[in-house]
């Protein structure tokens, strides 16, 4: 088994320098008390066998010729082997990236040839789809690959090259590479020389042109964030459990929810998929202590016709985040557990930068989304960046600007694109947003309130999506012109999609058509309104003879509008 190095001292709580090490630390002091619960099948891990795998997975990947900086991808459900996985890399300075598992074949092709991944890891036919399709085009599309696993716990099958996840990870395969002194002598000497800014996880996300980059996280952002989440809550140890289902490719899903619960030595519960019954039906059978989702998440929890029949009690801390709330969410929220809050953040920083204080009221957290830690991620409001590269001038308390974050919670950039990192993060190391706000007095703690994003981004369940992707996209359907895509406030995603698509001329085009169409991208990028516009007018266009962003955003809410008082908008 792999150790802390007696250099560390495990009991000095919070100042140790890599994500492994709290797991390490935990499986010393509670080696019996859990760490990993799968809901799916009952599996449960206490800390000295979560240890013991991550060992296991680490000697194999080593074992298969993995090494420090390679990148190794994933497309996986919130399952244990993601997680033992994510870790197994992160203790021997791989770097995992984790990619949505809605993702279509192309897009995960576009994605990968960003990160150049040595191995992709992806499940094979399941009740969910049928993933065989990706591995076939990474394969045929992914020069730097070297191993390709997929899963087959169901039996339903996998592509006819790949290798197969259970049998290489077997349980027999693992008894065998623990026996490898060898393997076990280098991960002790790679470990030991591994530095907290060393990288560890490449989460995606979406820049400003519409395009998913690679945020390239270190040791040192995940784990100041975890700080950052214990100025919420100090509760650590056994008491502290987590229930997940979000997904393995969001931070909340990996940095903040599983490391964040490792960090405290807690249990983290997970599901790999979330649905509202299933969800209620976990928490009252296994009684998590905190939860996090999006306002989304939340909304459709309340919905449902049996919310309150389940024993939700076991609730001492809830979060929420992604998207902005109104006062009736805030006061149903407050009523789910004694300490529930909010905050401000995002993957380039490994999640929230500020969270709100315990003890707020509705009022006072109405319009605000945390209060600022300067000692762990000093926020400032700040003009546009210069230039030469610089940062802006930074403005005073209740002026309006960009929000920007300094401090060990700023990512080190986006893999390989020193060029788009530049667009974001200054030469002093500040990371601008691409969100405006305000500071605001609150007596005992300054405060910052969200105004708008900088672009037009949608942000359906909390996930980001840019117009421009989806609109391009549509754009390909043989017979479309041209295609615009706004949003409208949705009661339940928060944000709604909507298209308006102009036909080539002489074709006829029906809405059915290009959702059906839509079905080639994620889902939570889709359309749920199509809205033909006639081939022989143009779009509203501003002065510049662009698309007129702003009217067509009035017109998406009218629609809506009127779709929602004939019963069809706000659906789930």
């Amino acid at each position: 088994m792999l150790r802390i190095s007696p250099q560390k001292d495990v009991y000095e709580y919070w100042k140790l320098p890599l994500i492994n090490d709290y797991v390490k630390k935990w499986a010393l002091i509670t080696p019996e008390e859990r760490a990993l619960v799968f809901c799916d099948d009952g599996r449960v891990y206490t800390y000295a066998e979560f240890d013991e795998i991550i060992t296991s997975y680490t000697l194999k990947l080593m074992e298969l010729g993995i090494k420090k900086g390679d990148v190794v991808a994933t497309q996986m459900l919130a399952i244990p082997e993601f997680y033992i996985l994510m870790l197994a890399c992160s203790s021997m300075g791989a770097i995992c990236a984790s990619l949505d598992v809605r993702l279509q074949a192309h897009e995960v092709v576009r994605d990968l040839k960003k990160v150049d991944p040595v191995a992709f890891f992806v499940h094979g036919k399941t009740p969910i789809r049928n993933f065989n399709q990706v591995a076939d085009a990474v394969r045929d599309n992914i020069s730097s690959l070297k191993y390709l696993f997929q899963f087959d716990r169901q039996g339903q099958g996998i592509a006819e090259k790949s290798l197969n996840f259970d049998h290489f990870f077997s349980a027999e395969a693992l008894m065998a590479v623990d026996k490898r002194q060898d393997l076990l002598s280098e991960a002790q000497k790679v470990y030991a020389a591994m530095d907290k800014r060393d990288p560890h996880m490449i989460i995606f996300t979406t820049g400003t042109t519409g395009d998913p980059k690679p945020a390239l996280i270190c040791h040192e952002n995940t784990i100041t964030n975890n700080a950052v989440m214990l100025r919420v809550g100090t509760t650590y140890g056994p008491n502290y459990a987590v229930m997940n289902c979000m997904p393995t490719s969001h931070v909340t899903g990996t940095l903040q929810g599983a490391v964040g619960t490792w960090h405290r030595g807690g249990c983290f519960i997970t599901m790999p998929v979330f649905t509202p019954d299933g969800l209620l039906k976990n928490i009252d059978k296994y009684r998590p202590t905190a939860m996090g989702l999006v306002p989304t998440g939340y909304r459709m929890l309340w919905a449902h016709p049996d919310y309150n029949k389940y024993d939700l009690s076991s609730l001492t801390a809830v979060t929420y985040g992604g998207s902005a709330v109104d006062k009736p969410f805030l006061k149903r929220m407050s009523k789910m557990a004694p300490t529930w809050s909010t905050g401000f953040g995002m993957t380039e920083c490994a999640g929230y930068i500020s969270f709100t204080p315990k003890g707020a009221t509705v009022d006072e957290v109405f319009g605000q989304v945390g209060q600022t830690n300067p000692d762990l991620a000093k926020v400032t409001i700040r003009q546009p960046m210069n230039a030469d590269g610089t940062a802006g001038e930074e403005l005073p308390v209740g002026e309006l600007g960009e929000i920007c974050v300094d401090g060990p919670l700023v990512f080190l950039g986006y893999y390989n694109n020193p060029e788009a990192t530049a667009m974001v993060k200054t030469k002093e190391g500040i990371l601008y947003t691409g969100d405006m706000g305000y500071l605001r007095d609150y007596g005992n703690y300054l405060g910052i309130s969200f105004s708008g994003r900088r672009k037009f981004v949608i942000k359906p369940k909390g996930y980001l999506v840019f117009p421009e992707e989806v609109a391009f996209y549509i754009s390909t359907h043989p017979k479309v012109n041209q295609a615009h895509v706004s949003s409208a406030p949705h009661e339940i995603f928060v944000d709604g999609v909507m298209a308006f698509v102009q036909p080539q001329p002489g074709q006829d085009l029906t809405s059915e058509e290009i959702l059906e169409f839509c079905k080639g991208i994620a889902s939570y990028k889709r359309p749920l309104h199509v809205e033909i516009w006639p081939p022989d007018q143009p779009l509203p266009l501003n002065r510049v003879n662009k698309v007129d962003v702003q009217a067509m955003n009035r017109l998406a809410v009218e629609i809506a509008d009127k779709l929602r008082s004939e019963g069809k908008w706000d659906l789930c």
